[in-house]
């Protein structure tokens, strides 16, 4: 498949795009291990931040939140691996940019090149209005299997498995760390040491927006930074992630004094007390450019690239 005929089955499904519809949808969340003893009250007011524990009663009283299928009461005490779930209003979702690149398709994966925002999966505001979403109804005989993610606003490279067999070797090479990843950060001010490395231990818990924060006791983590271009009040630079935590790339640069253009809530973490994590447009400067992996197929490594935004302005 070439990328003309991959982006005419990507818009014949997506005008109107699938959120812009009022529907009903149904939200599922597993129990982790960590809420294990909590009410069901308690378990939703951590697990969604910014929620309330009254709107939460009021779905359990009605029978519209369920564990496992069955009505519970208000006292009920959740185990590791319940399944909830409950039904909102008809509702629509957040405008997202559908303008997605085919970069290379083979029978064992697709590489794509990702726009902002455009959520890759089901989370929060969006349901519908997915990366996954839209590429199920537009190749409803495919079976993609999600090998790795990057923020609703993170442009660039996303692989997607096409079986479970290769998806399964892909996702080991990102688990132990065999897969080389670069990203391009526009950060503001100006970074002086032309190389570092940044080592902060990022936090389990959700955070209010669906974010994440530095906390000494989370998960070590650690990125390289490279200059690649000092400007006036902002710098250019190559970020490889050496560990792969969830927003670590925007935590780190953050703690660093340098948050990347854009990000408003990493600048400000009281921002998202009051914003959802997605922003609404391409306002954020980072991009997966890069991408270094072992083919499932015949164990070559392959380098994918994803061309820089104009936004950046760098050649």
């Amino acid at each position: 498949m070439d990328n003309s005929t991959f982006q005419q089955a990507i818009r014949s499904v997506s005008f109107p795009i699938p959120g812009s519809n009022l529907e009903r949808v149904e939200y599922k969340l597993s129990v982790k291990k960590k809420y294990e003893g909590l009410n069901i009250i308690d378990f939703f007011c951590y697990a969604v931040p910014r929620s309330t524990p009254e709107h939460w009663r009021e779905k359990v009283v009605t029978g519209n939140l369920k564990v496992n299928n069955h009505p519970v009461s208000p006292d009920y005490t959740v185990s590791a691996g319940d399944l909830t779930s409950h039904i909102s209003e008809p509702r629509t979702e957040p405008d997202v940019n559908i303008n997605i690149d085919l970069i290379y398709a083979c029978p064992d994966f697709w590489v794509l090149n990702k726009p902002s925002p455009l959520p890759m999966h089901a989370s929060g505001r969006f349901v519908r209005n997915t990366l996954i979403h839209i590429l199920e109804l537009a190749f409803p005989d495919e079976d993609f299997k999600m090998i790795h993610r990057i923020d609703a606003n993170t442009t660039g490279i996303v692989v997607v498995g096409k079986n479970r067999e290769a998806a399964n070797f892909l996702r080991q090479q990102f688990e132990n760390k065999s897969i080389r990843k670069e990203y391009l950060a526009l950060v503001e001010g100006v970074v002086t040491n032309d190389q570092m490395n940044l080592l902060q231990s990022i936090g389990q818990e959700v955070v209010s927006g669906g974010g994440r924060k530095i906390d000494t006791t989370g998960k070590k983590a650690e990125t390289g930074i490279e200059v690649l271009e000092r400007r006036e009040n902002e710098t250019l630079l190559k970020v490889t992630p050496l560990t792969g935590r969830t927003n670590q790339i925007r935590l780190h640069l953050a703690e660093s004094g340098h948050p990347i253009v854009g990000d408003l809530g990493h600048k400000n973490p009281k921002y998202f007390e009051n914003n959802p994590f997605t922003y609404d447009d391409d306002s954020l400067f980072l991009h997966a450019y890069k991408i270094t992996l072992q083919h499932p197929g015949n164990k070559e490594d392959m380098t994918f690239v994803a061309p820089v935004p104009e936004k950046f302005n760098w050649n």
